[in-house]
């Protein structure tokens, strides 16, 4: 029976609050033991596969310093057309916005109903209707300026003047049409937001046409509108329309790629064969983010995966996920804000909503990017796949304080749409066994006492005829979180707040059993005396039916300061210590002071 073990995240504790303190799994520098002979029985992975996570990290952090300029840059400029000559009842009067749709941030948490357009009101939809039809039916390159013509909406324009005397001195006013320039940025913030496989359109300038009336009596004035033209400065890097039919060619390849790898049809197994497919072929461009926009606009789009052009940053990841999830039916939602580096920094970003079983996770696939085996091979990893708004991800951070909606669509216009409403809790697709065929125990806490100090939970796995009947074991870590927030019982994968550290290292083994441990590590002082939960997860994979189980160990509860009196009273115990053991013995007792 041989174990795979995927690579697992380290990350450093933070100080500043217990319930949400993050874990690094090791052991003390004179208790380092070497898997590999473990790894020859019982691991199914490439020899020497794990990457230092340390590394990596700092990759990721490095990538979040450097925020993606992916804003819209909106320049307005004001232009008068007339389409006809009675200037008093009927005046047509033009007037253009230009609109680099090049967005960064976007829509605040709310109601979703499967996709943007749903959020429309009708002349909206009718516009959001134009951009479909002439860039997702017709395919239109960003030469060609099309025509939206709407059901007349009619309103009162007291601040527009319509001039019979000098038509160029027409004039609209910016506040009796607000509403007008709010409905088509709407439409077209939604459009985009929907059709992520649109992705030779970038920046565009449209023009509103308004009909003025004036009552000959009252002096009133009535405006009209009747229809909005748009046209193109460029798109989104130089000759991306002749790209659309590698780009389709691409999709497709990848359908049948994800078809074939996933193990299942489950919504579940769908969307991890796509965050897989999407990690293992793409790559992070960090001169994207360096670079003129233009020149680097293919990062900004899905195109670096479907038509092997380079790289992509956030919004190419994101847009990849959602058109493979419409390809597989599955709702998806392209959701953007501040991904934060730290609780009080962090830079523009994007990522997905996934919908399984009609609740809304969080997916992260650039987030989740960057790992790899020491061969070079990809290694997907999972802190950011179909998480909850309270998951804790990293340091002390839930998903929904690392993910920020902050609702600007574009820059210097102030309309909303809405995200979907994001679960609390994590996806989970595990069966859980009650009854387990591994045997899993919680062997207690010890103490760390080297640089990073902390509580150590041993964890054992017995290697028995259980361990064996199993296909393979793809995860298993420890759980830990703070005493008093919930019942024994409770402690899951899935709980919110809980530390989840994945174990990428054996402890200890011999014939009949494997330790690994998890260490809780930088306890601040003032939580010394405070009683920590600790219990050991593992997956594994049925041998029988391919589905995946979870079996957890017993829980256990200790305090830095009873697992450091206790280590205390045993070494002071010792006659004749060596040098060794009275340093252990002092620095005990600086805990204990």
């Amino acid at each position: 029976m041989k174990m795979k073990f995927k690579v697992g995240l380290l990350l450093m504790l933070s100080v500043s609050a217990l319930l949400c303190l993050h874990v690094f799994l090791t052991a003390n520098a004179a208790e380092d033991v070497s898997p590999s002979d473990l790894y020859e029985q019982i691991i199914q992975q490439p020899e020497n596969a794990l990457q230092q996570p340390e590394d990596v990290l700092q990759q990721t952090e490095n990538t979040l310093q450097q925020p993606e300029q992916t804003e819209p840059v909106i320049v307005r400029t004001v232009t008068a057309t007339r389409e006809s000559a009675d200037f008093v009842l009927s005046n047509q009067t033009g007037r253009k916005r230009d609109v680099r749709s090049r967005f960064k941030k976007f829509l605040p948490s709310a109601s979703y109903n499967g996709n943007y357009r749903s959020e429309l009101n009708d002349t909206e939809k009718e516009i959001y209707d134009g951009w479909i039809d002439n860039f997702v039916t017709r395919r239109n390159p960003v030469t060609q300026p099309f025509t939206v013509e709407v059901t007349p909406v009619v309103f009162d324009a007291p601040n527009c003047v319509p001039n019979p005397d000098d038509p160029d001195k027409d004039y609209l006013d910016n506040g009796d049409i607000a509403f007008i320039d709010d409905m088509v940025l709407s439409a077209s913030a939604a459009f985009f937001y929907d059709r992520a496989d649109v992705f030779w359109v970038r920046a565009f300038s449209y023009t509103l046409y308004v009909d003025l009336s004036t009552d000959t009596t009252s002096g009133a004035v009535t405006g009209s509108f009747v229809k909005v033209v748009f046209s193109f400065e460029r798109g989104s890097y130089p000759n991306a329309y002749n790209d659309i039919a590698a780009f389709d060619a691409g999709i497709t390849a990848a359908v049948n790629s994800i078809t074939q790898s996933r193990k299942s049809q489950s919504a579940y197994e769908t969307v991890k064969a796509i965050h897989d497919y999407i990690i293992v072929n793409a790559s992070y461009e960090y001169d994207a983010l360096r670079g003129d926009t233009y020149t680097y606009g293919y990062a900004y789009t899905a195109t670096p995966l479907f038509t092997g052009k380079g790289k992509f940053v956030c919004e190419g990841y994101s847009k990849a996920m959602k058109i493979l999830c419409d390809e597989f039916g599955i709702n998806c939602a392209l959701v953007s804000g501040e991904g934060m580096t730290s609780e009080s920094s962090g830079g523009p970003h994007m990522w997905n909503y996934v919908q399984i079983d009609g609740k809304w996770y969080g997916v992260d696939s650039t987030w989740d990017d960057g790992y790899a085996y020491q061969d070079g091979t990809p290694c997907p990893m999972y802190n950011y796949f179909l998480v909850g708004s309270t998951t804790c991800v990293r340091n002390n951070m839930t998903f929904a304080q690392d993910h920020i909606n902050d609702g600007a669509v574009m820059q210097d216009w102030d309309g909303r749409l809405v995200f979907p409403t994001l679960s609390e809790s994590a996806y989970d697709h595990y069966i859980v066994d009650t009854d387990p065929k591994i045997h899993l125990n919680t062997l207690g806490a010890s103490i760390r006492i080297s640089d990073p100090y902390g509580i150590r939970y041993g964890i054992q796995i017995v290697n028995d005829d259980g361990l064996k009947s199993v296909h393979y074991i793809p995860e298993f870590g420890t759980l830990i979180i703070a005493s008093g927030t919930l019942g024994d019982n409770e402690l899951t994968i899935n709980t919110p707040k809980v530390r989840k550290i994945r174990a990428d290292n054996i402890f200890s083994q011999d014939e009949t059993q494997y330790v690994y441990t998890g260490v809780l590590i930088n306890i601040p002082r003032s939580f010394f005396g405070t009683k920590v939960k600790g219990r050991g997860y593992l997956i594994y994979i049925d041998n029988a039916t391919g589905e995946e189980h979870i079996i957890y160990s017993q829980t256990v509860e200790r305090s830095f300061l009873g697992v450091a009196q206790a280590a205390y009273d045993s070494y002071s115990a010792i006659e004749n210590p060596d040098d060794s053991q009275r340093a252990i013995i002092e620095k005990l007792r600086s805990f204990l002071n």
